[in-house]
C-alpha cells in the first residue's frame, strides 16, 4: 500500500460525510485511470514457441497489413495491387475479395484501416487511398490523397484512431528533418483530409533498440487496443513489439521470436481481444499468428 494512499485514508476519516463521498469517487476515478494506463502487452504471451498459427492461401503470401472492422471482420491486402481480402481468422480462409479501381490500382501497399463505410490503404510513399468496402469480386472506385511523406519516410503501418478521427501512419524510414534519433507516427485528419505537420508520436530509438534484435527498430505496422486505447507497434526489422500510451510513452516492449513470426508485417485485435499478427513470406506460405489475452 502506497504512502499517498494511506494519507488519503487519513484525510477521509477527518472529512465531513459529503466530502468523504466525493473523495471516494475521485479515488475510484483515479484507480480506474491508472488501470486503463497499465500496459496490456504483458497480458499476451508473445514469446510463446507454440502459439495458434494458421496458414493463409497463396493469394496472401505477401500479406502486408491487417485491420479489424467494428463488426469483427478481419481484412488484409495484397502487397503490390489494390486487392482487399476478408479473412476468417478462425480458419485462415478468404471469405471474399474485391479490387480497388476499375483496372486495380498498383503500388507498394503497406497498411490498411477501416472507418465504416470507408476503407483505406497506404503506400510506402505516403499516398492514402480511400474507398468503400466492396462485395465479392467487385471493383470499387477510389480517391487518393497525397501527403508530404515520401518513400524516404517509408510508411509501413496504418490504423484508424476513433478518438481523434485520424489515420495514423507509422514510418519505417526517416522520421523527418532533425529527427534522426526517432521513429515517427504521423496523423492524417479525415475531417481536413490533410496530414498534420507534427508527428503524433516520436519513439526515441535509444529507448527501444536496447531490447530489439541487432539494435534496430523499424516499424512494420500499428494497431490500437480496443480496451486500453493504447497503440501497439511491431517491427519486423528488430523483431520487437512495443506498446505506447495515448501520449506516446513506451509502456512495454517484448521480443517477437523469429521462428514463430519470421516477417511480422501486420497486427490487429479481435473483439475478444486476441492479438493477431500476419507474416509476409515473400511468395512462400503466409501465416496468421493468434495470441489470446491471458486471463
Amino acid at each position: 500500500m502506497s504512502r499517498s494512499y494511506l494519507w488519503c485514508l487519513l484525510l477521509m476519516a477527518l472529512l465531513p460525510h459529503g466530502q468523504k463521498e466525493k473523495q471516494k469517487k475521485d479515488q475510484a476515478q483515479h484507480a480506474s485511470s491508472e488501470q486503463q494506463q497499465a500496459p496490456w502487452l504483458p497480458r499476451y504471451d508473445v514469446g510463446s514457441k507454440h502459439p495458434m498459427q494458421l496458414t493463409l492461401p497463396g493469394r496472401l503470401s505477401e500479406a502486408s497489413g491487417l485491420a479489424m472492422s467494428d463488426d469483427g471482420r478481419l481484412f488484409s491486402h495484397d502487397d503490390e495491387r489494390g486487392v482487399v481480402y476478408q479473412v476468417d481468422y478462425a480458419s485462415g480462409k478468404i471469405m471474399k475479395q474485391f479490387s480497388v479501381g476499375d483496372f486495380t490500382v498498383s503500388g507498394d501497399f503497406e497498411g490498411i484501416a477501416v472507418k465504416a463505410p470507408m476503407m483505406y490503404l497506404v503506400s510506402s510513399d505516403g499516398n492514402i487511398f480511400e474507398f468503400r468496402e466492396g462485395n465479392n469480386k467487385e471493383r470499387v472506385p477510389y480517391t487518393v490523397y497525397r501527403t508530404p511523406l515520401t518513400s524516404r519516410n517509408n510508411v509501413e503501418g496504418l490504423v484508424y484512431d476513433n478518438e481523434t478521427d485520424c489515420l495514423l501512419l507509422a514510418c519505417k524510414g526517416d522520421a523527418g528533418p532533425g529527427l534522426s534519433e526517432y521513429k515517427a507516427v504521423y496523423a492524417f485528419s479525415l475531417k481536413k483530409k490533410k496530414l498534420l505537420k507534427q508527428p503524433r508520436f516520436l519513439v526515441r530509438l535509444a529507448e527501444v533498440t536496447k531490447k530489439s534484435r541487432g539494435g534496430r527498430f523499424n516499424p512494420s505496422d500499428i494497431a490500437k487496443h480496443p480496451v486500453s486505447g493504447t497503440f501497439f507497434i511491431i517491427a519486423a526489422n528488430g523483431e520487437s513489439i512495443i506498446e505506447l500510451s495515448k501520449d506516446g510513452r513506451v509502456l512495454a516492449q517484448e521480443e517477437i521470436p523469429r521462428k514463430v513470426n519470421p516477417q511480422p508485417e501486420g497486427i490487429a485485435f479481435s473483439p475478444d481481444l486476441t492479438m493477431i499478427m500476419c507474416n509476409d513470406m515473400q511468395g512462400g506460405t503466409g501465416t496468421l499468428t493468434l495470441y489470446p489475452v491471458l486471463r
